[in-house]
């Protein structure tokens, strides 16, 4: 995983096809060609963002783990990069075997109150509405 230092300008993201890739900006005292590094890529993400019609929120824990979507009210989506299978796992339709999966997951904020905020750590999610701050975990290893 790539940490970002948290004295730099703030990574963008922008879609490519359908995927999300994340960009650092440089800083103006380097002197090359390119204003940017691509530091990340989250496969498929601009594709699943694009159909999000109530999404308020995006947000990628600082060390691209995952990146979240949050919705005006109530859900949050969890999107994870790939990691390795433990045991092989196979493709029905063409046989493939695929040696990483990547994990998605819905919180469902208890409230129906509108989310107001939203930010992310690499092991917490954090939900801000009009009464409430709700704190997700979502790394656990440890």
């Amino acid at each position: 995983n790539v940490q970002i230092d948290a004295g730099e300008a703030p990574c963008l993201c922008l879609r490519h096809d359908v995927d999300a890739l994340i960009w650092q900006p440089k800083s103006s005292s380097d002197n090359s060609d390119t204003p940017f590094t691509h530091v990340a890529t989250f496969n498929a993400l601009g594709y699943v963002q694009a159909s999000k019609r109530d999404m308020k929120f995006a947000k990628c824990a600082p060390n691209f783990s995952y990146a979240s979507l949050c919705d005006c009210v109530r859900h949050v989506y969890v999107y994870r990069q790939p990691t390795p299978t433990t045991s092989p796992v196979r493709n029905r339709k063409s046989g493939r075997v695929i040696g990483q999966i990547a994990k998605q997951q819905v919180v469902a904020v208890d409230t129906v109150e509108n989310i107001m905020g939203f930010q992310v750590s690499n092991e917490r999610l954090f939900v801000l509405t009009g009464s409430k701050l709700i704190t997700v975990r979502v790394n656990t290893d440890e």
